[in-house]
């Protein structure tokens, strides 16, 4: 999917003068995963809240509501896993092409 270029912050990126277009999964996975219910103005019912899960030793849950949204958002989830290894989470999600 296509969208406009951010910054790691999520700022619009204006680094070539002006804003551009460029794949954008990994940023619209980025922003449902910080973003809470009601923090989307378009889509109030989306986000996973991830910052709520930090303390919580609640893994599946967090895992079962990324699934679940990136489902919501129109992607094709492979797999969604947390390694404790490495405290990352790996998703495998993509838009399905029209």
């Amino acid at each position: 999917m296509k969208d406009y270029c951010q910054t790691q912050n999520g700022d619009l990126d204006l680094s070539t003068g002006d804003i551009y277009p460029t794949e954008s999964t990994a940023q619209h996975q980025r922003d449902l995963l910080l973003a809470d219910q009601g923090h989307i103005r378009q889509k109030p019912e989306a986000g996973v809240g991830a910052m709520n899960y930090i303390l919580n030793e609640d893994k599946e849950g967090l895992l079962r509501r990324v699934r679940k949204e990136m489902a919501a958002d129109g992607q094709k989830v492979v797999k969604v896993a947390y390694s404790t290894v490495t405290c990352e989470l790996e998703i495998d999600a993509r838009y399905e092409e029209s």
